[in-house]
């Protein structure tokens, strides 16, 4: 009996979910950055024509797999958008949350992938700011808008100038450290770091009648 068009659909995407995980796998590892159509086919365990029915040119593979990313971090942006608590309460669980990300959720990772593959690529460039920078801008602006409408915030400061202020210095600060190797020669107390860090901003953006 004929398969409906509905079955065909899920297994095709159920497939491509499949090869997707392979792919994403591949381009996070270390030092497997720039892996050629080849070898990604290889990786995948599937033929240069099966990788190029499912997603294209070697750029739609890398679109697919920060597009990936995107959807499955949804629920972490979802979070990192609720304001919780005063200003400074807030703060500190942000800066939290990102750390946590980094150093056991994969997020560095994503992030080196995606800056190799789209610094000055036209393609991939926008994409990644899409689907791997913007998330977490949009939602620390979102979240301290939040704090700006209850009075603990400054109200004379763009929330997205606030949110790359906020989210800056750490992700510069992983990528020094982990990404880069910068841990083996000059490494950071990251405690340390992100207690300044928050301090800081909380310094510059706290409403003046807030309490310290």
């Amino acid at each position: 009996m004929a398969r409906s068009t509905g079955a065909v659909g899920k297994s095709h995407q159920a497939r491509r979910l499949e090869i997707l995980a392979r792919l994403t796998q591949r381009l996070t590892e270390a030092n497997a950055m720039h892996a050629s159509y080849r070898e990604l086919a290889a990786a995948a365990g599937v033929s240069l024509s099966t990788l190029q029915h499912y997603f294209g040119r070697r750029d739609e593979v890398v679109a697919a797999v920060l597009s990936q990313a995107k959807a499955a971090a949804a629920p972490h942006f979802a979070t990192l958008a609720e304001p919780l608590g005063s200003l400074e309460e807030s703060v500190v669980a942000a800066l939290r949350q990102l750390r946590l990300g980094f150093e056991q959720f994969g997020v560095g990772e994503i992030h080196a992938l995606a800056l190799v593959e789209g610094l000055r690529n036209a393609t991939i460039g926008p994409i990644t700011v899409d689907t791997v920078l913007e998330p977490s801008i949009a939602a620390l602006a979102t979240r301290l808008a939040s704090h700006q409408q209850r009075g603990d915030m400054r109200r004379d400061v763009e929330p997205r100038h606030a949110a790359l202020m906020l989210l800056a210095p750490p992700l510069l600060l992983f990528l020094h450290q982990e990404q880069l190797h910068g841990a083996q020669d000059y490494p950071v107390d990251l405690n340390g770091f992100f207690e300044s860090h928050g301090r800081s901003f909380l310094r510059a953006h706290r409403a003046s009648l807030a309490p310290e």
